[in-house]
């Protein structure tokens, strides 16, 4: 049944924030599907178009989501929209001059969408099946992530893309003198604002023909920043080497040497358990400066407060988004949240840390302390700018939370550890030991200096047995009695080699 609501207005909510909501999620969101009944430039006969956003506009224009070419002369540049209300979609005309018609019926303002519905784009215009998708696939998390992230470009970032893709269109203009002319007469008037038109669709078709080699050029930049992977290699072979004589040494004199630490006592671990904490980042919010969207996400890791009043972790998980590419590819929808913090929006992550004494802390990243001075700038063919962050010596984060109490550390130790050196860390492996908010309790795992000292800025380990979740938790160096934080833990290669940021790094 047709309803009188508010007018129809694009908005970022409805592209942007429900596209990332399919990309990050997506399990029990519903989508539909437009079955294009004739063919055209931009789509065959046949084909089941899926639309996993909540707003999508039907015309001739280039920031149309369901697009039609120049031979259909009686669709208009924006025709309809299909918009999301609650559980059902509804259409909604927006041409002035030329009709919307829904089952052989012009609908006048508005009207819900039925399963199996017919649209035509006017009288003997193109018509297109609405189709609503049941059982096993009829969520979007049924349809595979890397079709989600060509949906989410066509159809979520397309209306905003090329806003700035025109504006750079008329920059081009203005050099060009192409808008400097005198008018002489209204019919000549026409004949230039067409001309100009033309040009500008002609040349916004051109430059979106290159946005599908934007990933491909982004991704072989950024796998550059952490160098080539004969490096990589060059790097494990030499760990691997001084493992060897690690053993070799610690197999020769069981006991150790100078620079290995005792056996911990329970009683050094069970006092450092209340000053490490469970953080789970879940809910990630971004703006592109006019509307503020948020989604849920569910990224865990481990922080830790140091007697110092600072609350400490990694910056990957304080900011992940800044840590979206390594050797082995990007991860897009992290990729994503980079390119809008840096052209012009905001990304904001929301966190809470359970510590096993009840008392959880929220915070938000933009309220951390981080050091940026290592990212690297790179940009899109089509001039987005995305800044990419490493794991390396300044991959920590921390908040002054002016509270008392906490683990101690050592600057000096973190900095001149010696080869065989046992080393201690308390996190949360994969949530393990994360039950419940009242059943909170940090696991137990260890590794072994590598090489003496700093490594490129960092200390480096063997016999590694912490993984993902560990990240962000305490290190640390005993002398049988006490322990002292020394590190962060930061990230690995393999099963065995870890890499920790020496607390020294903290400033």
């Amino acid at each position: 049944m047709a309803q009188a609501t508010q007018a129809y207005k694009r908005s970022l909510s409805g592209s942007v924030g429900a596209g990332m909501g399919s990309l990050l999620g997506g399990s029990g969101k519903q989508y539909y599907i437009l079955e294009h009944k004739i063919s055209s430039k931009y789509h065959k006969a046949g084909e089941a178009q899926e639309i996993i956003i909540d707003q999508v506009e039907l015309g001739r224009d280039y920031k149309c989501q369901v697009r039609f070419d120049e031979t259909f002369e009686t669709v208009s540049r924006r025709h309809a929209a299909i918009i999301k209300d609650g559980n059902h979609w509804k259409i909604v005309p927006l041409s002035q001059t030329n009709p919307t018609i829904l089952n052989g019926r012009r609908v006048q303002k508005e009207w819900y969408l039925q399963n199996g519905d017919e649209i035509q784009l006017s009288v003997g215009g193109p018509k297109l099946g609405f189709i609503i998708p049941t059982g096993k696939k009829s969520t979007v998390g049924s349809i595979g992530l890397s079709r989600r992230l060509s949906l989410f470009r066509q159809q979520a970032l397309r209306p905003y893309k090329v806003a700035m893709t025109v504006l750079s269109i008329l920059f081009l203009l203005a050099i060009g003198g192409l808008s400097t002319w005198t008018i002489y007469g209204d019919k000549k008037h026409k004949e230039q604002l067409g001309e100009i038109e033309r040009r500008n669709i002609a040349m916004a078709d051109s430059l979106k023909r290159q946005h599908n080699k934007v990933m491909d050029s982004l991704q072989t930049e950024i796998a550059a920043v952490k160098g080539s992977l004969d490096q990589v290699a060059v790097m494990k072979r030499d760990l691997e080497r001084k493992m060897r004589e690690i053993q070799q040494r610690q197999n020769a004199a069981p006991q150790g040497g100078t620079g290995s630490a005792p056996v911990v006592n329970n009683a050094a671990i069970e006092a450092c358990i209340p000053h490490v904490f469970f953080v789970h980042l879940h809910t990630i919010e971004f703006s592109d400066g006019n509307e503020t969207e948020t989604v849920d996400v569910n990224l865990f890791g481990t922080g830790f407060m140091l007697d110092n009043g600072r609350f400490v972790t990694a910056r990957h998980v304080a900011e992940p988004w800044f840590f979206c590419a390594d050797a082995e590819g990007v991860d897009q929808p992290m990729l994503k949240l980079n390119l809008l913090a840096h052209n012009g929006g905001k990304v904001v992550a929301h966190f809470k840390a359970y510590p096993n004494t009840g008392e959880i802390l929220e915070f938000s990243s933009d309220k951390f302390t981080c050091n940026r001075s290592n990212d690297v700038e790179k940009h899109t063919e089509d001039g987005f700018r995305a800044m990419i962050a490493s794991p390396d010596a300044t991959d920590w984060a921390y908040i002054n939370m002016n509270k008392s109490g906490g683990l101690p550390f050592d600057n000096s130790r973190s900095t001149s550890l010696e080869t065989g050196t046992v080393l201690t860390v308390l996190g949360f492996p994969r949530t393990i030991g994360a039950n419940s908010p009242q059943d909170i309790r940090p696991v137990y795992g260890n590794g072994t200096v590598s090489i003496q000292g700093l490594n490129n800025g960092v200390i480096t380990t063997t016999n590694t047995n912490y993984e993902q979740g560990n990240s962000g938790g305490p290190v640390f160096y005993s002398d049988g009695n006490t322990l002292k934080v020394i590190g962060i833990v930061s990230a690995g290669m393999g099963r065995t080699i870890g890499f920790i940021v020496p607390v020294s790094a903290l400033r």
